[in-house]
């Protein structure tokens, strides 16, 4: 019998570019520990058994509200139970750890403790990390990693920095590229040719109430330099294809394009990443604000026009060897990403130049 696994991450609310990861740390695992046995705490079981074909239990509880219901629905004792009889708990990938939503350094965290507990080890594995704006959130991921982690691991050297410079973290700390740019995209992709069609992946921005009143108000102009791209392209004789990676906070985004658009544009919504793929084969290239739709691109030798609004995907973009002088835009709020104006011009002319280059 192989050793038994437990990873732990955003898993299970069909975030397209979070269950991508989950796969592709699973495909890793099962090549790194022959017949090892995986079992993933998600906030929907049901969805990654699924989707992944792995065993999956409740995510850990955070809040009074979780605990209550996790106690109610005796789901604690069977996530309680998963960690207790594994060898390895792992939590990762994603940019989870951040303090710019305050509790959720300890939240995520707290579970290693747990882990530790039961006398498991315990990785943190190709995760983003930063930014981390408080002295809190800096001490308190540093007390966790410091005292319950055996192996952490980033996806970028900026992430790097803010857990050995800004978080003060003593445990060595090692960069290993996104997991999703090593997935095994070949086998969802059936070689279909691509067609006269722009794979555009968006999300809305600026609105989460985390944000700082003034960067609030910046989704607006956002928007507009969406529209504008997307009439760019259809000016370029492309159909812009929109490609949504989680249905349940984009759907309105969705209709307000179709509402300006029309006809003129496709609107998908992929059940899972599988699905993803294949759509984004069939399109002759990617625009994606979502880091996971560039990554993705990338796996499948799609040609892309990344956007910047946050370190993690600029770390990508490094790890790959995508220069400063190559082809993107940035959307900057000046915590996540250094701040920067939206040029609907500039998104404008980028976006020709690009198609251009792929036509």
């Amino acid at each position: 019998m192989g050793r038994k696994i437990v990873i732990s991450g955003w898993y299970g609310p069909g975030n397209i570019g979070d269950e991508a990861i989950l796969q592709a740390m699973i495909d890793i695992f099962e090549k790194e520990f022959k017949e090892c046995e995986i079992t993933v705490l998600s906030f929907d079981p049901g969805y990654t058994k699924k989707t992944q074909g792995v065993d999956a239990v409740m995510q850990y509880p955070s809040g009074k509200r979780r605990w209550l219901k996790s106690i109610l629905s005796l789901d604690i004792f069977a996530t309680l139970k998963a960690i207790r009889e594994c060898d390895l708990f792992v939590m990762g990938g994603g940019g989870f750890l951040s303090d710019w939503q305050p509790n959720v350094p300890k939240d995520w965290l707290k579970q290693f403790k747990v882990a530790k507990y039961f006398g498991k080890e315990t990785w943190l594995y190709r995760i983003g990390a930063g930014p981390f704006l408080t002295d809190a959130g800096r001490e308190t991921t540093r007390y966790y990693i410091d005292n319950y982690v055996d192996r952490v691991s980033v996806r970028d050297r900026a992430s790097h920095d803010e857990l050995v410079k800004s978080a003060g973290v003593k445990k060595s700390v090692e960069i290993e590229i996104d997991p999703v740019a090593n997935i095994c995209v070949e086998r969802y992709m059936s070689g279909k040719k691509s067609t006269k069609s722009i794979g555009i992946i968006y999300t809305e921005y600026f609105k989460n109430r985390f944000f700082r009143p003034e960067v609030r108000d910046r989704w607006e102009s956002l928007f507009n330099a969406y529209c504008a791209q997307i009439q760019a392209v259809i000016e370029q004789g492309f159909t812009p294809r929109l490609i949504f990676f989680q249905k349940s906070i984009e759907e309105e985004l969705a209709k307000k394009f179709l509402d300006i658009f029309g006809d003129s544009v496709t609107v998908e919504f992929p059940g899972d990443y599988k699905e993803a793929i294949s759509m984004m084969e069939s399109s002759r290239g990617i625009i994606s604000f979502r880091l996971h739709g560039n990554i993705l691109a990338y796996a499948m030798k799609k040609p892309f026009l990344p956007i910047i609004y946050h370190h993690k995907t600029a770390g990508f973009l490094e790890q790959i060897g995508y220069g400063n002088d190559s082809l993107r835009l940035e959307v900057g709020d000046g915590e996540n990403w250094r701040e920067s104006e939206i040029d609907i011009e500039e998104w404008r002319a980028k976006t020709v130049k690009f198609i251009e280059k792929i036509k």
